[in-house]
């Protein structure tokens, strides 16, 4: 049997038409594939760097610094604001950029709820609500508006009962 040439070119057309659907579902998978690894990475990135920025709370006399700071942050001395201030820059420059990658989906969500969580109840601490009135310039306009719409969502509450031994 003898397959005319409309009939081939039917066929071919549909293979054809079939061959794309299939390069697209390919493409769709390896974008999907390609957006989870970046993902990872980015977050991978941002955990280091968070990491990093506490790495100097590990200092003992910056944790008396820091435990007094977090309990009233206007009652340090200005040497003390002054280094408590350049100490969390990092550490509010590291949770600054955790949202901005929320924002645009570049960051694990379920890592990014960890850190939100952690972030919101530092910012329940009265040290902490202060030193952001004194520093939030210090900010982009969408980070202050995130901070000051975490503050207003929840309540300040009593800093832990940290030993202050070694603390003068």
């Amino acid at each position: 049997m003898k397959t005319s040439l409309a009939s081939a070119a039917q066929i071919a057309e549909i293979v054809g038409a079939l061959s794309v659907v299939i390069g697209l579902l390919f493409v769709g998978v390896e974008i999907r594939e390609n957006t989870v690894a970046q993902q990872f990475s980015a977050t991978q990135a941002l955990v280091s760097e968070y990491n990093d920025a506490i790495e100097s709370i590990n200092d003992k006399e910056f944790v008396c610094i820091y435990i007094k700071a977090s309990a009233d942050f206007n009652s340090l001395s200005q040497s003390n604001k002054i280094r408590f201030s350049v100490q969390m820059q990092p550490i509010f420059r590291t949770f600054e950029q955790l949202h901005y990658s929320a924002l645009h989906g570049t960051i694990d969500p379920n890592v990014h709820l960890g850190f939100d969580r952690q972030f919101a109840s530092v910012m329940q601490l009265n040290g902490f609500r202060q030193y952001w009135a004194a520093r939030r310039d210090w900010f982009g306009d969408r980070f202050q508006g995130y901070v000051d719409d975490t503050i207003a969502g929840s309540h300040i509450i009593e800093q832990a009962n940290f030993e202050m031994e070694d603390c003068d």
